[in-house]
């Protein structure tokens, strides 16, 4: 049984100021059979980034070789970028974060920690928690005022993030609906 959820979700700043922070914030619970795989107490990270991290390793692994982010949790989501000719924003931030490996068999995922346990899931409870942690993400986004970029450059992340988030998301629908 997996466990997967953002929690405490914020802004950072008071509103109006923060409408310029396109990333929501907050902290992980992710357990797996009742063992703690990152913690609330782990510290903060931007759930957003995140939220489209995890939908990423539902199409591809996510390795210390080849990773879809540098951290599936980081710390930080500084800038959003638009690069030409892709369809997946490049997300900035800080080298800190909580990493961990995930690599989808067949209809099982082995899931390595960062401390080197490894757990199996089905790739159906994988599915399931992944999209369970991207629409609670999205809700926060979709209860809080409308994100205001600072810029054109921030716009066009932005967009590319929403973009990348929707697809993914609806694929993921797909996914998780196939079982």
């Amino acid at each position: 049984m997996i466990k997967l959820r953002p929690i405490d979700l914020h802004w950072l700043g008071q509103y109006p100021e923060n409408s310029a922070d396109l990333c929501a914030h907050g902290s992980v619970e992710f357990q797996i059979n009742g063992e703690w795989v990152v913690q609330p107490t782990d510290g903060g990270c931007t759930v957003s980034a995140a939220a489209v991290y995890l939908l990423r390793t539902l199409s591809r692994p996510h390795t210390k070789q080849d990773p879809v982010a540098e951290h599936l949790f980081p710390c930080c989501g500084n800038g959003l970028f638009q690069v030409e000719g892709q369809d997946d924003v490049l997300i900035i931030g800080c080298n800190s974060g909580i990493d961990l490996e995930v690599v989808v068999s067949g209809d099982q995922v082995q899931i390595t920690a960062a401390d080197g346990t490894t757990y199996q899931v089905t790739l159906v409870d994988w599915k399931s928690a992944v999209c369970t942690f991207s629409d609670a993400v999205m809700s926060f986004y979709s209860g809080s005022p409308p994100r205001e970029p600072a810029d054109e450059e921030d716009r066009k992340g932005f967009d590319q993030f929403l973009q990348e988030w929707s697809r993914r998301r609806e694929l993921a629908w797909v996914l998780c609906s196939s079982g």
